[in-house]
């Protein structure tokens, strides 16, 4: 899609800080291998990431929270001008929103506030056989030990070093 080579011109000037292409890629496959029904990403930020999720499948439900509103409102115009309609953008802090949804999902991306990642994951409805993709594992893993150690004891866990490092756990 246009609109991914766009974005990445703007986070190659740092006006975004998205997730690497090989990251996306790595998602966009994922999501082609496991073919989810339903999608999370919590952390929109332009909706670079959320194509890589909602583009293998037209039909998989993809929800998306972002809690500033000129991220909502530019991801908005992306997700048209990627001709993407299976995406759906909550507006609000993920904290508040998580609890409000009911439905339970196949496949979660997380790439939000960091220290906030062990609570998102609690407020998640999985499906058995769900994968939940954590970003910043890398970069941010000071920030992100409790929720590393907690998916790691927990669950099949293990980090993937593509892009910022990314945390892969099977429920």
């Amino acid at each position: 899609m246009k609109i991914l080579r766009d974005l990445e011109e703007l986070a190659e000037r740092r006006l975004f800080f998205n997730i690497p292409r090989e990251a996306g890629e790595y998602l966009n496959l994922l999501i082609k291998i496991n073919k989810p029904r339903t999608i999370l990403e919590v952390g929109t930020s332009n909706g670079y990431s959320t194509m890589w999720l909602a583009e293998p499948f037209p039909e998989t439900e993809v929800i998306t929270i972002e809690i500033k509103k000129d991220k909502v409102k530019m991801a908005g115009k992306n997700f048209d001008s990627s001709g993407l309609h299976n995406i759906k953008i909550i507006h609000g802090d993920a904290l508040q929103e998580l609890p409000k949804i009911n439905s339970y999902f196949d496949f979660v991306f997380l790439d939000a506030i960091k220290k906030d990642y062990l609570a998102y994951l609690n407020m998640i409805k999985l499906n058995k056989g769900a994968i939940i993709v954590a970003d910043n594992i890398l970069t941010h893993s000071e920030q992100l030990k409790d929720y590393i150690n907690y998916v790691r004891t927990h669950y099949k866990s293990e980090l993937i070093d593509i892009g910022n490092g990314m945390e892969i756990t099977f429920v």
